[in-house]
């Protein structure tokens, strides 16, 4: 990869609200109104106000705010923001390091940029994912807090299903590759629920990356028997729709070793290379432009068109 680009993963999500209903319960809005408001509103305020302040949340992965850059009637293109409060990273010019530290002051911090575009009539964000940065899915979660709590706002990665499909229901698998990031949710998830990935943890506690893989090939001697998976279907299908982003890796089969399905390709993912601008940032519009055009080319004819 050339040194002035940067490759990003682009992810696209389900993003809606839900109302009480009196008689029926939660009810999934069938419109896009209350999120375009959301948005809306923060825009209004920072351009009356000239300042962030307003937008900052306190949220499990710390401090974020969204910088709406702009709306128009079939995308609003918004940065999220989240505010790095733990360790600086070194300076380094000719091999020489320097903390980061002297050049900041006390009351700031260094802030990570998730470019995110909500398109309203699908009720569909295109996110980037960025390792440092917020996470879309947190969108949920920010908007809870800036908003009527009534409105109950969900954000989930978007699944087409066609590798799913392929299994079959009942089968004994041969293969199971699962690899996930430790300080992670999906990692909380995993431990909290299957003891044989707490086995593993308590073995070696300070690694940075889980991986378990499993094998077992059909043969006469094992009367053509594989072996049941150490987590549930249901299990499999929460942890890529909720915490799609910490799994590194998960590929299952059911026959063949030699030819494993990747559970983790049923999403719709973008994969660009963006290039820096003389300040080393990511050209924004550069980054827009792909979630939109990915969007439009792969994406838009699997989604239903809101009300």
């Amino acid at each position: 990869m050339d040194s002035e680009q940067i490759k990003r993963n682009i992810y696209y999500y389900d993003w809606y609200t839900h109302t009480n209903d009196s008689e029926l319960g939660l009810k999934k809005d069938r419109s896009s109104k209350r999120i375009v408001h959301f948005l809306d509103d923060i825009m209004r305020k920072q351009v009356e106000t000239k300042s962030y302040t307003d937008s900052f949340v306190t949220t499990s992965k710390g401090t974020e705010f969204i910088i709406v850059d702009s709306k128009e009637e079939k995308q609003i293109k918004f940065r999220l923001m989240l505010c790095r409060k733990n360790a600086l990273p070194y300076l380094e010019k000719n091999g020489q390091l320097e903390g980061l530290g002297s050049y900041i002051a006390p009351d700031q911090n260094i802030a990570e940029a998730t470019h995110c575009v909500f398109f309203p009539e699908y009720g569909i964000l295109g996110a980037e994912f960025n390792n440092n940065g917020a996470r879309a899915t947190s969108v949920a979660e920010y908007m809870v807090k800036k908003t009527d709590t009534d409105s109950m706002p969900r954000c989930q990665v978007k699944l087409n299903y066609d590798t799913y499909s392929k299994l079959v229901e009942g089968e004994t698998f041969t293969l199971f590759d699962f690899s996930v990031d430790t300080n992670s949710d999906a990692y909380a998830n995993v431990l909290a629920n299957k003891s044989i990935f707490s086995a593993i943890q308590a073995t070696v506690p300070e690694s940075d990356t889980m991986e378990v893989v499993l094998k077992r090939r059909k043969t006469k001697r094992n009367n053509n028997e594989g072996f049941d998976l150490p987590l549930a279907f249901s299990e499999i299908k929460e942890l890529v729709t909720n915490y799609r982003e910490s799994v590194k890796k998960l590929k299952v089969s059911q026959n063949s070793i030699a030819h494993p399905i990747d559970l983790l390709a049923d999403k719709f993912v973008g994969k660009t290379e963006i290039a820096k601008t003389e300040n080393r940032m990511i050209d924004s519009n550069e980054m827009y432009e792909f979630i939109i055009d990915y969007f439009n080319n792969n994406v838009a004819e699997y989604c239903q068109r809101r009300s």
